[in-house]
């Protein structure tokens, strides 16, 4: 049997990302991006992101500070509602359109948190 339920959702946000438009989508993340690239850079992680705006994509992917077990992270992170990914050593933020800039806040304070907690112990 056909996905009906599926294939109406997929319809419903095909129609939704059509109306809202890839230049106001990616104008969002990019903003969205620009707020938080300093707090990380802030917090001693290294940013890869492009520095010519127009060679960027909607992904910001930063080097830990030394010392930070990224997996760590990556869970703390997780535990407090902030998913990211860990490809290649790096961590990555991957927001979207429904990721509203109010939310910012809540995802510093994350990283404050998560932060040390992940630190590896000296040997």
């Amino acid at each position: 049997t056909p996905a009906a339920a599926g294939l109406a959702a997929l319809g419903a946000s095909v129609r939704l990302l059509l109306e809202l438009g890839t230049a106001a989508i990616a104008a969002h993340v990019g903003g969205y991006l620009d707020r938080l690239e300093p707090a990380l850079t802030a917090r001693g992680f290294v940013s890869l992101r492009a520095a010519d705006p127009a060679a960027r994509s909607g992904i910001l992917s930063v080097a830990p500070p030394a010392g930070v077990d990224l997996l760590a992270l990556q869970r703390e992170l997780g535990a407090r509602g902030v998913v990211v990914s860990t490809p290649d050593g790096l961590l990555r933020f991957a927001p979207h359109w429904p990721n509203s800039l109010a939310e910012l806040p809540a995802v510093t304070a994350a990283l404050d948190a998560a932060l040390p907690l992940a630190q590896r112990s000296p040997r």
